[in-house]
């Protein structure tokens, strides 16, 4: 009975412009997730899970299409995933005041750093650079370079780190991609590093 309600209020949501349902209570799910209160969905984790265990598995990085609007909420609508609901002023605001939140939103974009073969160099400054282990880095960067979705992703990223309060952090992300398209790695990526 219950997974044939779940399945009626989805097909509803997805009727409703692929949006989330706001929560009875009124409080942002994207603060939820980052308060470590609730998993991100479908077929996620809570936050600090994400964070243990998905680092590494690069597989279920790129596979799975549900995560990075938990991890990088936005105050525009959800995009593909409509079990995700967008940011709201509040939320973006207590995320930004909490320290452990912002801790959490740090250590999120560590993951999806790693994911591209990239690390924050300077938590301060923002300044990225090619991972220090130069296979790791080459493997991720040709991931990067041969899927092209994982560039509406950083695009998100850049949005979403913006609006949590980390602003510092976008440029040196985008010097470090138009770095790697000079340099030929990610070449075929130059139109879309320049939008």
């Amino acid at each position: 009975v219950a997974r044939r309600r779940r399945r009626r209020m989805d097909a509803f949501a997805a009727l409703m412009g692929g949006r989330a349902a706001p929560r009875a209570d009124g409080e942002d799910p994207n603060l939820l997730f980052y308060k470590g209160s609730i998993a991100s969905e479908p077929e996620g984790a809570k936050v600090d899970e994400i964070h243990r265990s998905w680092r590494g598995d690069f597989r279920r990085l790129e596979l799975h299409h549900g995560y990075i609007q938990w991890l990088f909420p936005v105050f525009e609508n959800a995009g593909m995933n409509w079990r995700s609901s967008p940011l709201t002023k509040e939320g973006a605001a207590t995320i930004r005041a909490s320290e452990v939140c912002s801790r959490r939103v740090l250590e999120s974009y560590r993951l999806m750093l790693h994911f591209y073969g990239l690390v924050l160099v300077d938590a301060k400054t923002g300044a990225v650079a090619r991972d220090p282990d130069a296979a790791h880095a080459a493997e991720r960067l040709e991931n990067l370079h041969e899927r092209a979705h994982n560039w509406l992703r950083i695009s998100r990223i850049i949005t979403s780190l913006g609006e949590l309060g980390f602003a510092r952090y976008k440029k040196p992300l985008v010097a470090a991609l138009r770095k790697e398209v000079e340099a030929g790695t990610l070449a075929d990526a130059a139109e879309s590093c320049e939008r």
